[in-house]
């Protein structure tokens, strides 16, 4: 009898982790999920419909990403049914979608293109955790509605202290794509490395986007170094395939181009553009460096808006994210164009000299209809209102957040 009582009670719970798995399957989890009856089974001659023209590639898309699942590459048509219906609903929300699994087939609706892809990524993971049928592959009746939280929903690639192939960038790419992230934070310049083309500059890349060699353990106490030269940037070209590549999957690419700090690969390659008269090195161990942009020389102001006007054009992104942290006031503070600069401008301290040099950069983005992001101690000094705020540091957070201004956390 206790046999037979355990028997039952297994039974029951393989039931009851089927009908869960079907909702919680899906990673970010549903706003809403409700296991219903019957089930689709998806196979080699299912078509997808794309009800709009607009769906057609977010379907070419799902095909491609389910067809080592299936062992087989679906067909999408433009049309009004199959077993896979697309179509959009402007009542939903821009990126609100709806997912009915039943025994007549799979319907997603969403209130915008974005929406419906959002909606093929649960199905994607829905029919790579799907029951291995015969003919295809088992899905279970499910009804799900689903919109995010957030409007930004972002990832951040830091592509300068290590260099990653295009390939690599567009794996990156899909992983944030199945997971309905919407915002890559491309990490491009840094003291370790430079990594955009920027063709008024060339000795950013033939110069800053190289290091002879990197620090092997922690940077504070670690002396020893690998010996291998170590570097890599991106064409123009290139960028502009990663840019489409990431609008085709609903992605913006926001570019950090991070100043007035973290330039040493810059000051490598053009060394007049910092407060001391000396040549510096692309930095080869971590940490933080004294040696920033000079302030103080209008050629500083020429040569990043030299290179912004070069990004702008690369990069169709509502912002482009600034920088603004770690720049240490040490060099401001001794040399003689930064000291007049302050007093020129009548500005109280190096913050506010630092102030001044983020706001001249954020007015020369707004004449390209940008809008700048900026690590959070861009609100040391002062901030404009209309500056986004992304905290990496919690003593800034409280501060942050009181001023008023849009918070990336």
């Amino acid at each position: 009898m206790k046999r037979l009582f355990l028997t039952l009670f297994m039974l029951g719970v393989v039931s009851m982790v089927s009908a869960q798995s079907v909702q919680t399957v899906i990673v970010p989890r549903p706003m809403e999920a409700t296991a219903v009856k019957g089930s689709y089974t998806v196979t080699a001659k299912t078509v997808v419909a794309a009800t709009d023209a607009e769906l057609v590639r977010p379907a070419e898309l799902f095909v491609e990403y389910v067809a080592k699942d299936l062992g087989a590459t679906l067909k999408v048509e433009q049309k009004e049914k199959g077993g896979i219906v697309l179509s959009l609903d402007k009542s939903l929300a821009t990126e609100e979608y709806t997912l009915h699994v039943s025994s007549k087939g799979v319907k997603i609706v969403g209130g915008t293109p974005a929406a419906v892809f959002y909606g093929l990524q649960s199905l994607r993971q829905l029919v790579s955790a799907g029951e291995v049928a015969k003919k295809g592959i088992k899905l279970e009746g499910v009804a799900i509605k689903d919109k995010p939280l957030l409007g930004h929903r972002g990832a951040m690639l830091d592509v300068c202290r290590y260099f990653y192939t295009v390939a690599e960038v567009k794996r990156f790419i899909d992983i944030m794509a199945i997971h309905k992230l919407n915002r890559f934070h491309w990490h491009l310049t840094e003291d370790q490395g430079w990594r955009i083309e920027i063709k008024k500059y060339p000795n950013l890349v033939k110069i800053g986007s190289k290091r002879k060699e990197t620090i092997i353990g922690h940077a504070r106490r670690s002396k020893i170094y690998d010996g291998t030269p170590h570097g890599g940037y991106y064409t123009q070209n290139e960028i502009k395939d990663i840019v489409k590549y990431a609008a085709e999957r609903y992605i913006e690419v926001i570019p950090e181009i991070d100043m007035p700090g973290h330039m040493v690969a810059a000051l490598a390659s053009y060394p007049e553009l910092g407060c001391r008269d000396e040549k510096f090195e692309v930095r080869t161990r971590w940490g933080i460096s004294k040696d920033v942009l000079c302030i103080g020389k209008e050629s500083t102001f020429e040569f990043i808006e030299g290179v912004l006007s070069e990004v702008v054009e690369l990069f169709p992104s509502q912002y482009i994210h600034y920088g603004g942290d770690e720049a240490p006031r040490h060099r401001w503070k001794e040399c003689p164009h930064c000291q007049k600069r302050i007093q020129e401008e009548g500005l109280a301290n190096e913050d506010e000299l630092q102030s001044y040099f983020m706001h001249r950069v954020e007015k020369f983005l707004a004449k390209y209809g940008r809008k700048v992001i900026g690590w959070d101690e861009i609100i040391y000094g002062g901030i404009n209102k209309s500056a986004t705020i992304m905290l990496w540091n919690d003593k800034n957070r409280a501060q942050a957040i009181s001023l008023g201004n849009d918070v990336i956390l």
